[in-house]
């Protein structure tokens, strides 16, 4: 106590140290940053499948003088040449796993970045190495910068002036036929020629290292069943680096991308796809039927894609459920109009009818526990109301999944609230001091018989039955 009634001296005022604002005015944006652009996937892929030196079809040896017969094993470092065919200055071998000696005094080490800035591209084509760490540019700048004229001339003899501004694209470069070395054969039997290196990968692409490293497997790849030749097309044309996306084969391209373990093609038909559900408005009726048929048959469909579909066919559900009974299931469609209804009256998109009610269940129990013994006729009339709605779907639940799992949810309801009702039936009888032997009655919304010791509120519906004598009772909605 006398800690607390001790007066300090005051303490002076605290001030800040503004006067370098007066001279130093903040300024009225923040700063530009500059965005760093990173390797595309194409390149990405590429980069990985020359550092693992997969399927190679070119060997490099990097030799000072006219002999390289004795470069050891090791000296030699393989690329592809369907990639360094973008630098328009190098002269390729026609034939494949043919060895090339460069005469340059350079070591393999420099000989195998300049290689491998080949395979860099970066997002956007107005990259430079200043802006961009990762491309071809900086790579080559990064080269060069130490590197002696004597010995940066002996590279440009072979690889010309050392500017990847003057080499093709990196994705036009790999696109045509040249220097396939596979082909993809559909059930149809139409082939399509292929690169190993860029079907398969080092990280993705499995389908095709195992098909490859199959005993007797050629240079031809037998398709699963079911492609067709058109969805095959647009699946290389994208895993080759396009990023435009053929909306009529999506269905079929996400779903062989999953077969082959094509992830970032996957990736971009579901991006797309996403995009088609947000503006359904340019999907045929048929069209939308199929991607909600798809996801819900694809169980990789992604939870937040799945969801996206069935919102889209429930909100255009009166467009679609004429058509909806060749497509989906009886159940199904069944359960698709409940929910359409469902979100009608609550604005509410759930998966499944099922997941409705149990979402539902759990607002409603939480509501009538937290209800106090003396709410008033109107909240009550709410929540009756609200479970007189939640019985009506579950009896449209048990007329398409059967009677059995419905009654089930029905008992578990009716043996809660009943028990909550005693609980505050209870609460209000000691709240009001009742003479011993009367009880609260508490009314629902169905016609329950009123005990002849019982106390009923005021606003109730009452029935007689004449011959028994019996009194029911319920609320008035």
């Amino acid at each position: 106590l006398k800690r607390r009634c001790m007066i300090s001296p005051r303490a002076a005022p605290m001030a800040l140290a503004i006067e370098w604002y007066r001279s130093t005015p903040l300024p009225n944006s923040t700063p530009h940053q500059v965005k760093t652009l990173g390797n595309t996937e194409l390149s990405q892929r590429l980069l990985g499948a020359f550092d693992a030196g997969l399927y190679c079809d070119v060997t490099f040896v990097a030799q000072a003088g006219a002999a390289a017969a004795g470069a050891p094993a090791g000296a030699h470092i393989g690329a592809h040449r369907v990639v360094l065919q973008r630098n328009p200055f190098v002269k390729l071998p026609e034939k494949a796993e043919e060895c090339v000696i460069v005469q340059t005094t350079a070591s393999l080490e420099v000989l195998r970045a300049v290689l491998r800035a080949h395979y860099r591209e970066v997002d956007g084509s107005a990259a430079s190495a200043d802006s961009d760490p990762a491309g071809a540019k900086a790579a080559l700048a990064s080269v060069l910068e130490a590197l002696p004229d004597d010995e940066k001339a002996s590279m440009e003899v072979f690889f010309g002036p050392l500017d990847p501004s003057r080499w093709r694209p990196l994705r036009l470069a790999v696109a045509g036929e040249q220097f396939a070395d596979c082909s993809l054969e559909t059930t149809s039997g139409l082939k399509v020629p292929a690169h190993r290196f860029i079907v398969a990968g080092t990280k993705d692409g499995f389908f095709f290292s195992g098909a490859m490293r199959w005993p007797g497997a050629g240079e031809t790849l037998t398709m699963p069943e079911g492609l067709s030749h058109e969805a095959l097309l647009s699946l290389l044309r994208m895993r080759y680096g396009s990023e435009e996306v053929e909306v009529e084969h999506i269905l079929e391209a996400r779903h062989f991308a999953e077969l082959f373990d094509w992830t970032a093609t996957r990736k971009r038909c579901e991006a797309k796809l996403e995009a088609l559900l947000a503006d359904v408005g340019t999907l045929s009726t048929e069209s939308l039927l199929a991607v909600v048929a798809h996801s819900e048959e694809s169980r990789s469909m992604p939870a937040h894609l799945r969801a996206a579909a069935l919102s889209a066919a429930v909100r255009h559900w009166s467009e679609v459920a004429a058509a909806a009974e060749a497509a989906l299931s009886g159940p199904r469609c069944a359960e698709l109009g409940v929910m359409s209804r469902v979100r009608a009256r609550d604005g509410h998109v759930c998966a499944s009818l099922e997941e409705y009610l149990h979402a539902a269940y759990d607002d409603l129990s939480e509501w009538e526990r937290s209800m106090a013994p003396g709410a008033t006729a109107d909240v009550r009339g709410q929540l009756e109301r609200a479970w007189t709605h939640w019985h009506q779907l579950l009896y449209e639940y048990g007329h398409i999944f059967g009677v059995a799992a419905a009654e089930q949810r029905r008992e578990k309801a009716r043996r809660l609230r009943e028990s909550l009702r005693e609980e505050r039936a209870r609460t209000k009888g000691a709240h009001l001091h009742l003479p011993a032997g009367r009880v609260w009655f508490e009314a629902t919304s169905e016609w329950r018989e009123v005990p002849s010791n019982a106390i009923c509120p005021g606003g109730l519906e009452y029935r007689c039955d004449m011959q028994t004598g019996r009194n029911f009772a319920r609320l008035v909605l």
